[in-house]
């Protein structure tokens, strides 16, 4: 029973550390534009029946003594895509979504990203791109995706999307909700469905969105997952006390 508790208690403070990794991730990102922070879902194990076989006046029946649970686990991760406060930058490749959507990449290996960071910059052959270097996808008029190149000292973007007045508009995709999505980096997301669509939300040039975390409510969970560790802690140390002296006894005995 001893081997079972420390496992346990061990297996909750590996559950522990990773939710402690993940509130720690939510408060390194406030600053980052359009960052979505993200919460662990933690559930109990599976309970087993116990029995023995000591029952009746034979001591030879079957008699249930009850259910063992073997700890917990960590279910999922759940992405809170709630929008964030729009800051006015001043910057012409600062680009903000207004409404649900999110800007399109152009990643490597021929796959498409998803974002809502609109901190853009215009590379050394004129293209838009994100931070990471992504070409940043438009539409144009046929309805083709296309990448975006800026052309002379002028760049703007209207708040339907379209780029310096021409037939090409930001391709801000839209899901269903319940998508589900992999995440990239810190602020990409992939996604291998197929129902897409054009979002119809407001483009705001010069504006960046906030990340979603709330940097109080991250301290206040990092505290009370740091006390929880340091609860399992002395449990731990309790039960590697008494499996210690249990051993010391029987081996004297």
């Amino acid at each position: 029973m001893i081997i079972r508790s420390l496992y346990n208690v061990t297996r909750q403070m590996n559950v522990l550390q990773k939710k402690q990794e993940n509130n720690s991730a939510n408060a390194a990102n406030v600053n980052t534009p359009g960052y979505k922070m993200q919460d662990l879902i933690q559930r109990s194990m599976q309970e087993y029946e116990v029995y023995n076989h000591a029952g009746g006046r034979d001591s030879n029946m079957r008699q249930s003594l009850g259910t063992i649970n073997l700890g917990t686990e960590i279910d999922g991760a759940y992405t809170n895509f709630s929008q964030g406060i729009l800051k006015e930058t001043g910057s012409a490749t600062d680009i903000a979504i207004n409404g649900p959507g999110f800007f399109t990449l152009a990643t490597e290996n021929g796959e498409t990203g998803f974002t809502r960071n609109g901190s853009f910059r215009i590379a050394e052959d004129n293209r838009l791109v994100s931070q990471e270097g992504y070409p940043v996808l438009g539409m144009n008029g046929a309805g083709n995706p296309t990448e975006i190149y800026v052309m002379g000292d002028t760049f703007s973007v209207d708040q339907r999307g379209y780029v310096n007045g021409s037939d090409v508009r930001l391709m801000v995709t839209a899901f269903p909700e319940n998508t589900a999505f992999e995440m990239r980096g810190e602020n990409i997301y992939m996604t291998g469905t197929q129902t897409l669509g054009l979002s119809d939300a407001e483009i705001s040039q010069g504006y960046l969105e906030s990340a979603n975390v709330d940097i109080m409510d991250e301290m206040i969970k990092m505290m009370e997952v740091s006390r929880e560790f340091q609860s399992n802690q002395r449990v731990l140390s309790v039960l590697n006390e008494t499996l210690q002296k249990t051993v010391n006894e029987i081996g004297r005995n």
